[in-house]
């Protein structure tokens, strides 16, 4: 009968650490599991945010393309940036504001 309990407490020893190392093997996982959704997130993140800069700058083009034949589009783009004025047209600069 003694060697019956041996056997079993062995057993038992045996079934105790193997489900041990079972739940610490299911508890890595989880955190891996974990750590991978957050890596993804952020690189969802990353995307929706370079996915609303480039929506952005293609309605800009859209814009540019609708307004291309406008004539007032032009003027105001070669006045804006080009620094274009019309023949007999005198421009002011206002620099005494500071800003």
């Amino acid at each position: 009968m003694a060697n019956n309990k041996k056997k079993q407490r062995r057993f038992s020893f045996i079934l105790t650490l193997a489900l041990i190392a079972l739940i610490g093997y299911f508890l890595i996982s989880i955190a891996t599991v974990q750590l991978e959704i957050k890596d993804k997130q952020h690189e969802l993140a990353k995307a929706q945010t370079v996915l609303e800069d480039v929506s952005g700058k293609n309605e800009e083009l859209k814009n540019l393309k609708e307004n291309e034949n406008n004539e007032s589009y032009m003027e105001r783009i070669a006045r804006d940036i080009l620094g274009y004025v019309l023949p007999g047209e005198s421009v002011y600069y206002d620099t005494g504001s500071g800003t």
